[in-house]
């Protein structure tokens, strides 16, 4: 396998173990950059674990942003998904926060990097 099916690889499981359409996350990536797939996988994981949750913070629409709830690198090599529990719990009451916090660590890497 060339470098480039190895990241499609990446992306198709991740987007698997996450139960996630990759056509949807390659329209809404808008490219066939593996990176950018990649985080946008997570983002859209990320949101739709905590869309039930009734959040509210600095953003209008109720989601999470990256690099504050969370950190999503897309490098096909080393993906990874980092939860910023400080940042959770000074911006969110107690109980949302440990929701959030249990929400997110659903997010699944992929099994084979």
């Amino acid at each position: 396998m060339d470098n480039k099916e190895t990241e499609a690889a990446i992306f198709d499981q991740i987007c698997k173990v996450n139960d996630l359409d990759p056509q949807v996350i390659k329209k809404e990536a808008d490219g066939e950059n593996v990176d950018a797939l990649i985080r946008t996988a997570f983002r859209h994981r990320a949101n739709a674990l905590v869309a039930d949750l009734d959040i509210e913070s600095g953003s209008k629409n109720g989601s999470l942003t990256e690099g504050k709830e969370y950190k999503a690198d897309g490098d096909p090599a080393a993906p990874s998904f980092t939860i910023n529990e400080e940042y959770i719990r000074k911006t969110y009451s107690e109980d949302k926060a440990e929701k959030i916090i249990d929400a997110l660590g659903q997010v699944q890497l992929p099994i084979q990097a």
